[in-house]
């Protein structure tokens, strides 16, 4: 446990790791992308929050990739990272409870999106990625017998596990360096 903790701790200190959760999260917005403009499943309002959440997840990569050596900018990079996952599962599960409303015969509300900010107006700015279009809890596309919810909802949860991680590797390892 030990050596695995050391060795994240190492890799947390590298461009290439925070790089590559940046590439995850834009392959996580591809194929959300992909799911709207080609199969033609428009986002409701939470999906929206979700693919907010794992743009800023992104954004967060991209702090982490910028000085990874600095115990600080990992710090602020995991924290960014951890509060953008948390955002994210908490919309997930949300859509999810409007999911299971829907299936049971109930109608559910997207009466909750109020629009962003107009600091980060991207409704306004990107209508095409961040315009909600459809009504919580329908699901019109499934894979595996599951929902497109269910399965960025897997996603976010594997990366918080490795973002997780890589947060305990940072705390734990200052005190394994020193008793060495």
């Amino acid at each position: 446990m030990k050596n695995m903790l050391i060795t994240i701790h190492c890799l947390s200190q590298k461009r290439w790791p925070w790089l590559t959760l940046v590439a995850v999260a834009l392959c996580l917005e591809g194929v959300a992308l992909y799911l709207q403009h080609v199969l033609r499943v428009e986002p409701c309002n939470e999906c929206i929050y979700v693919r907010a959440g794992v743009l800023a997840l992104g954004a967060a990569g991209l702090v982490g990739a910028l000085a990874p050596r600095y115990w600080i900018v990992r710090l602020v990079a995991l924290t960014g990272c951890l509060t953008a996952l948390g955002w994210s599962l908490y919309r997930v599960n949300l859509l999810l409870g409007l999911e299971q409303i829907v299936r049971d015969g109930g109608e559910a509300s997207c009466k909750r999106f109020k629009g962003f900010p107009d600091w980060m107006a991207l409704d306004r700015w990107l209508p095409e990625v961040f315009e909600p279009r459809a009504m919580c809890g329908t699901v019109n596309w499934t894979l595996l017998g599951h929902s497109v919810t269910f399965w960025i909802g897997v996603a976010l949860l594997g990366i918080t596990f490795v973002i997780g991680t890589g947060l305990l590797a940072q705390t734990l390892n200052v005190k394994v360096v020193r008793y060495k």
